[in-house]
Order: structure tokens, then sequence, then C-alpha cells
């Protein structure tokens, strides 16, 4: 099964692309189905990716809260090798170049779309992503790296709180903030 993150701010946009993709052909896709989730929040979609894998990550480029080369930059912590896409009727050269610089964008589609050509496009993004991959991405995460994410996300909020002292008979050591016990 191939999962599919879809952020963009207006609901009537993500059906529409919901529908849209959700007509791939799995013969297209070597015979695997999507899953394609959507959010129109895209500090939602952080949140969520930090729980689940994804196979493909597409975002609106405007955005209130924060554009898709921002969401699509936050996400590359998680999903460091994951293609990356940009969808938006804001067509300005310089912030294409800009997104596919910092984010390594896999490709910039425009709005409007046209479905049979969107459908293509990411299947074909899809197949060259497993294929590079070796074909074994099972869309589900290893809880090993799930709750490293998680340690990692608890240091960066609270620094510290991760490292636990032992002592000689293997109990926990509490120690004040001042360093008096």
């Amino acid at each position: 099964m191939y999962r599919i993150m879809i952020i963009d701010d207006e609901p009537n946009v993500l059906s529409a692309l919901r529908r849209c993709l959700s007509a791939i052909d799995a013969g297209q896709l070597g015979g695997r189905e999507l899953a394609i989730e959507t959010f129109a929040s895209p500090l939602a979609a952080i949140e969520r990716a930090e729980e689940q894998d994804f196979d493909l990550l597409m975002s609106d480029y405007r955005m209130p809260v924060m554009n898709g080369v921002e969401v699509l930059s936050r996400l590359m912590e998680t999903h460091p090798h994951v293609p990356r896409v940009i969808i938006s009727g804001y067509a300005d050269r310089d912030a294409i170049i800009a997104a596919v610089n910092e984010v390594h964008l896999t490709r910039f589609i425009e709005k409007p779309w046209n479905d049979p050509q969107l459908r293509t496009a990411i299947a074909s993004i899809l197949r060259q992503a497993n294929q590079s991959e070796g074909g074994n991405r099972t869309g589900t995460v290893d809880p090993s790296v799930l709750a490293d994410r998680h340690l990692e996300r608890l240091e960066k909020e609270s620094p510290g709180i991760t490292r636990v002292e032992h002592d000689e008979y293997g109990g926990i050591v509490i120690s004040s903030p001042s360093g008096n016990d």
C-alpha cells in the first residue's frame, strides 16, 4: 500500500485531489492500493507524520499558517527520502526555484490541474520512489523508529528529559534542578 499525505487549506481542493488520486488504478502501482490522508492544517499534518510513514507528501504552496515549502521542510525531518510535491495556482518562478532547492521538490504541479496528467505523474513518482528504495516499503513505522522520534521530540521540547541516571542497584536517581539532592 502506498500512503499519500495531502495538505491544503481549502477543503474543496482536498476533496478534489482525493477523488482524482483515488482513481489511480492499482495496476499502475504494481498492484498496490492507495491510502490518502488529507489535512487542512499543516501542523496537524506534521503531527501525523510523526506517527505514520508516508510514501508521498503533497502540499499547497499558499496557506495561512505556513507555506508549502515551510511545511515540506518540517516534514523532511521525519520523512527525508520521501518524494515531495507542491501544487499551487501561484506559479512564481522564484518560489518554485526556492522550493526545488530548499526541500528537494520532486514536482511542481499548477492549479488547476489536469486529472489524467496528475494521476500519471503521481503514479510515476510512487513507482520511481519504490524502485529506488528496493521496493520494500510497508507503509508502517517500525516501533523502534517511532520510539526514537518521540524521544527526539521530547528532548527538543524539554532538554535533558530523556536522560535517566541510575544508582548502583538500578534505581532511578532524581535530582532537584539546583543540584541539591
